[in-house]
């Protein structure tokens, strides 16, 4: 990629911005692979904080062990070496058990998120931060370009600076505005090494092959990164917004969008319903663009009736819109005695009983739907009780739980894996509006909202 070097800071600079822009002192873990950017970012950053930058500030370390190849484990000992040479604390953790036939990038990429989860908890650092650069960020929004060329892409954006995991602790990259090649130059001044993953050259894998087709280009900039990414939290933002003045949840699945939204701005308005249906539908992602499409040349022709998409039925009615999960594709699970799982994607059920308890939907009445949803037009009604959840012995049905020992807690989906910076604001006011409990803030400043 032939960029121009302003572009973007260097490695000092970065880790130096970085470091000022915490919000308060902090145990850092670095996840470390051994590969240019993560050793970069330790070295980065250990420089800094012997220099007297970042008073405070703590650095642990973490390498996780694919066991994808048989030089792994020599690999993770030799950044395990480093680390004590630098009086880094540093742990190994291996990615044990089968892996996938197919998807292989996404699990590892799950499985490592999982895992420095892990390794964070047992260092008790309060954030992650990874090597991530922009050569990364351009062949991100290379691939999800390539997958959806309208510029309304939100993928156009492209991986967020600080993201939440598991709602519990932020992951931040900072080196996401730097050059590889800047990386790797200041290593060599400082002598040191790095290991190249074989993987990083085989064609077999979408990110090499995007990596090759842009070798050349420099027809991505900062600039323009940057305003997509401003684009993305402004979008999230006002949508926040519209949703504050026109959205109301009643039980945490029946949600109702009042008539006068339909005259807010359409790209705002898209983007609630996409988050919203993903939310209802208890679905990680947006629906479609071609799906989004119908939705909203529905609401665009005013005309009343109803529609699915999503898992999520859309009836549109004079009062307004209502939107809940659909009632088809509501798989009874059981939970065993301290055992927390997922239900529909929308409810997460922790056992503390001494029994198995069996969470299936509610089998609606009339005369109850009408008393939980009282403003809610009575089939609108009946459909939404038929998707909450019912708890129960899974033993016998006359066999009497415990239910208070039972914990069922609403989630948010799209949101409680991975939730981008872009997105918190947003992810808040559903967060209310669900009554879920409310995000950690980010421990450092990534957007100013500009007028």
């Amino acid at each position: 990629m032939t960029v121009p070097q302003d572009w973007s800071p260097s490695p000092q600079e970065a880790v130096q911005s970085f470091l000022a822009r915490l919000t308060k002192p902090c145990r850092i873990l670095v996840a470390v692979s051994g590969g240019s950017d993560s050793i970069g970012l330790l070295v980065s950053l250990h420089h800094a904080l012997a220099a007297g930058e970042g008073a405070g500030h703590e650095l642990v370390a973490a390498t996780i062990n694919h066991d994808l190849r048989a030089e792994a484990s020599d690999e993770a000992e030799a950044v395990s070496r480093q680390c004590r040479e630098l009086s880094i604390p540093h742990v190994i953790l291996r990615w044990s058990g089968e892996k996938p036939k197919s998807g292989i990038s996404a699990a590892s990429r799950e499985a490592r998120y999982g895992l420095l989860m892990q390794a964070a908890d047992g260092l008790r650092a309060d954030l992650i931060v990874t090597g991530h650069t922009v050569d990364d960020q351009m062949e991100t929004i290379a691939m999800r370009a390539a997958r959806n060329e309208d510029n309304a892409n939100l993928g156009l954006a492209g991986m967020a600076e600080a993201v939440l995991l598991d709602r519990r602790r932020w992951l931040l990259r900072p080196f996401l505005a730097t050059r590889r090649q800047a990386i790797r130059n200041r290593l060599r001044q400082s002598g040191l090494g790095w290991i190249d993953d074989p993987s990083n050259t085989d064609r077999h894998y979408e990110r090499v092959r995007v990596r090759e087709s842009l070798a050349d280009r420099s027809d991505v900039t900062l600039e323009a990164i940057q305003s997509a990414a401003q684009r993305r939290f402004r979008l999230a933002q006002d949508a926040a917004e519209l949703a504050r003045r026109h959205l109301s949840v009643a039980q945490g699945v029946l949600a109702r969008l009042g008539p006068e939204a339909s005259n807010e701005e359409a790209d705002t308005l898209r983007h609630l319903l996409g988050s919203l249906a993903a939310v209802l539908g208890g679905r990680q992602h947006l629906p479609s663009a071609t799906t989004m499409d119908r939705i909203m040349a529905m609401l665009d022709r005013r005309s009343m009736g109803r529609m699915t998409a999503g898992r999520v039925i859309f009836d549109l009615r004079r009062d307004g819109l209502y939107m809940h999960r659909e009632t088809r594709g509501l798989f009874p699970i059981e939970v065993r005695k301290g055992v927390t799982e997922i239900w529909d994607g929308r409810y997460r059920i922790g056992n503390r009983t001494e029994d198995v308890v069996r969470v299936s939907p509610v089998v609606s009445k009339r005369n109850v739907a009408a008393a939980m949803f009282p403003d809610a037009p009575p089939a609108v009604a009946m459909r939404a009780m038929g998707v909450m959840p019912h708890i129960e012995s899974a033993l016998a049905s006359s066999v009497d739980i415990d239910k208070a020992s039972v914990i069922v807690e609403p989630i948010l989906s799209p949101y409680d894996r991975f939730l981008p910076q872009f997105e918190l604001i947003l992810g808040c006011e559903f967060g209310l509006l669900f009554g879920c409990e409310e995000f950690p803030a980010a421990p450092i400043k990534v957007f100013e909202r500009k007028s």
